[in-house]
């Protein structure tokens, strides 16, 4: 967690604490005056009723007079007033420490995955490594027995087939150290997200004409002057990709006459989820719009700008919904 959030944190939790301290001493305050009151009377009250207690020989004790039972009834309002506010501030601090303490525990958990991710990277790369030159070896010598008339058919047999072999356990490591190099880049991307100070996470969900939902939705991550990722589902047929088509995101900025800015393309993250997924990194051209769009245009022509049927729209302009 940055230090300018763990700041703001303390900062909001320090202004609780003088707000619940100042609850106390109010709630301290209208007891203290309820009992004196009870105690003491008035003393003009006292001063009325002491000549009829010695002509009447009654008992000394003051009645108290109707303005003295209303002020007793207002103080005793403030003082359930004071209490009520005293617990509400009081659970306040506690949901805040909660949220702090749930911060801090995801901040250590993807810390903890991608520094395990790196160390697999450095595992991957070096076994790879070891093949590929376990695999230039064998190309030279194969050559070298190509060379040598004397070398049996079957020998070359079976190291072209080690050779074929090793090739094969060189592309597959080669994948896996792609996979896992995308893997660290979305961990550190999940880190930069939670530790944001302006993140809107929107969820997009279009309707047509009659008011209902239509199929495809998404999700986007916006960090302000920083980053936009949007998530977009069921944009197609899952059981197969259209390559006739391709859907493209735009940004503008609503009531403005400045162009369109192209955000790029969606590509197939997983085909079997239905899930795409587009990343933007361009602070200057987040800074100029407020909104985002989804297009259906033809793959078989450059498009420089949206014709296309709009089929998901978003608005980045509320305030961060996750400070």
């Amino acid at each position: 967690m940055s230090r300018g959030t763990a700041a703001r944190v303390m900062k909001r939790n320090r202004t609780v604490l003088v707000a619940a301290m100042g609850a106390i001493a109010a709630v301290v305050l209208i007891a203290g005056l309820l009992t004196i009151r009870k105690i003491h009377p008035s003393s003009s009250l006292a001063n009325q009723a002491r000549p009829l207690a010695q002509q009447a020989s009654v008992t000394p004790t003051a009645v108290p007079s109707p303005t003295s039972r209303v002020q007793d009834a207002e103080l005793q309002q403030q003082l359930t007033a004071a209490r009520k506010e005293m617990s509400s501030l009081a659970a306040t601090i506690r949901a805040q420490r909660d949220e702090l303490e749930a911060l801090g525990k995801v901040k250590d958990s993807l810390n903890s995955r991608l520094i395990g991710a790196e160390q697999q990277n450095v595992s991957f790369r070096s076994e790879k490594a070891e093949w590929e030159a376990r695999a230039t070896q064998l190309q030279a010598e194969l050559e070298k027995s190509r060379a040598d008339k004397g070398t049996s058919d079957v020998a070359l047999t079976l190291q072209e087939t080690e050779l074929r072999a090793l090739r094969k356990k060189v592309d597959e490591q080669a994948d896996l150290l792609r996979q896992q190099e995308e893997l660290t880049a979305r961990g550190s991307d999940v880190r930069d997200l939670v530790v944001a100070r302006n993140l809107h996470i929107i969820d997009v969900h279009d309707r047509d004409g009659d008011g209902k939902s239509q199929r495809a939705f998404g999700r986007i991550f916006y960090t302000e002057g920083r980053s936009l990722i949007f998530y977009a589902y069921d944009l197609g047929d899952p059981r197969k990709v259209d390559a006739k088509v391709s859907f493209y995101v735009w940004g503008g900025r609503l009531g403005a006459e400045k162009p369109i800015e192209s955000l790029g393309v969606f590509h197939n993250d997983d085909a079997t989820d239905g899930r795409w997924v587009l990343t933007f990194y361009d602070p200057h051209v987040l800074a100029q719009i407020n909104s985002v769009f989804v297009t259906v245009e033809s793959s078989r022509k450059a498009i420089r700008e949206p014709g296309g049927r709009r089929i998901l729209f978003a608005f980045l302009g509320e305030k961060p919904n996750h400070p």
